[in-house]
């Protein structure tokens, strides 16, 4: 099987895609989705294979800049003869043309593309946007077009990756392109009451049964498309390590620090950062751990998706601590992980120790870790992303 290069697309479709497959990202109008087939080509490329880009929706050297911003060197891939376009816009602006295949007049892209598929067997195409092509060929065309080209793409073992920003058009159109291909992901948006992110979903795949799991993204620049994690909370008791714990797994991260008013002024501290890590986007909020500043745990877990339960491990007195903020922070109801910190000390308990002590369930993960030596640290990712999205 070929891989997609889109985190967990691959776990979705049982393992990635067959070759010679055509497989299309279908958009609700807005939703960022040139991104999934560029991100497809360039991994497909930089592992060996040959492919092409048909646009009709900008120039190369647009496309090439968009590569770029992702971090992504396009040129060198063109001037290695590894990608090539076919360029369906150029000579519609009145721009020359570089490019190995450039189309004139749309009477002749259903040959054109036959040509390019040839070129690269076993490779990977990417049609880009399915939308304009309907808008030159009307309906019937477009439909033999598709077929056409994945019969041809089948026979030479070549992906076909189609973009496609699904607008108004008769839904009788869209159902039959749809079946024409053998992978449909359907891109949207998350909305509760408001707009609140963008997700895909398998919709069918010919060769598997699909996970049926709506998985937030974010297009980043540099980076491509990243599995989006809304909020990550981390919680424990007082002197538990979590501020250590969020500097160690975030790229970049700052301490908000307020003065509490009183008799006595002290500091409440909430720690903010930003985790990417392998193909994952999440913001993680740390909580203060003393009990008079409990008030505020609620507001800080509210929207969390997944947490890290930060305990000492050799401080025993401070389990029942840690299991009243998990039930303070509402993290019962969501996956979570225990950070077992401070193994290296000579008096540390052991995670079947903490487990017993605490009375957690088999299934809750407890992860031994020195979080200053930044042990233990990718096992709690790893850990926690498992249980957001299983292997």
């Amino acid at each position: 099987m070929k891989k997609t290069y889109i985190p967990k697309l691959d776990d979705l479709l049982g393992g990635g895609i067959l070759e010679g497959v055509s497989i299309m990202f279908c958009a609700y109008p807005g939703v960022d989705c040139e991104a999934f087939g560029y991100q497809m080509l360039n991994g497909r490329v930089e592992d060996g294979d040959r492919g092409f880009i048909f646009t009709n929706v900008a120039e190369p050297e647009t496309i090439q800049y968009e590569f770029n911003s992702y971090g992504w060197n396009l040129e060198s891939f063109i001037d290695s003869e590894k990608v090539f376009f076919v360029d369906g816009s150029s000579s519609f602006l009145g721009a020359p043309s570089e490019s190995k295949y450039t189309i004139q007049d749309y009477a002749e892209v259903e040959d054109v593309i036959l040509d390019a598929i040839n070129d690269i067997p076993k490779g990977i195409g990417i049609i880009n946007n399915l939308s304009v092509l309907i808008d030159y060929m009307g309906n019937g065309d477009t439909i033999d077009i598709i077929k056409n080209w994945n019969q041809k793409a089948k026979e030479n073992e070549t992906t076909l990756v189609y973009i496609f920003t699904e607008w108004d058009y008769d839904t009788g159109l869209i159902q039959k392109i749809k079946e024409s291909m053998d992978c449909v992901v359907d891109l949207t948006t998350i909305e509760e009451r408001v707009i609140i992110g963008q997700g895909f979903m398998v919709a069918r795949a010919s060769w598997t049964e699909p996970v049926e799991t709506m998985v937030l993204f974010f297009v980043v620049q540099p980076g491509g498309v990243k599995v989006y994690v809304p909020k990550i909370l981390v919680t424990g008791p007082y002197n538990s390590g979590k501020s250590s714990f969020v500097k160690a797994i975030t790229t970049e991260s700052v301490s908000v620090d307020r003065k509490a008013l009183g008799a006595f002024p002290t500091t409440i501290a909430m720690d903010i950062g930003h985790v990417d890590y392998k193909g994952f986007l999440a913001d993680v909020f740390g909580t203060p751990g003393q009990e008079r500043f409990d008030l505020i745990l609620n507001v800080l877990s509210k929207e969390a998706v997944g947490a890290f339960i930060m305990v000492d491990s050799t401080a025993p007195k401070t389990f029942a601590r840690a299991k009243e903020m998990i039930r303070k922070t509402r993290a019962e109801a969501i996956p979570k992980i225990i950070v077992a910190n401070k193994q290296d000390l000579p008096d540390a308990l052991s995670p079947e120790e903490i487990r017993e002590k605490m009375k957690l369930k088999k299934d809750i993960p407890i992860i031994p870790a020195v979080v200053t030596e930044k042990k233990g640290i990718e096992e709690s990712l790893d850990a926690l992303l498992k249980l957001l999205y299983g292997d």
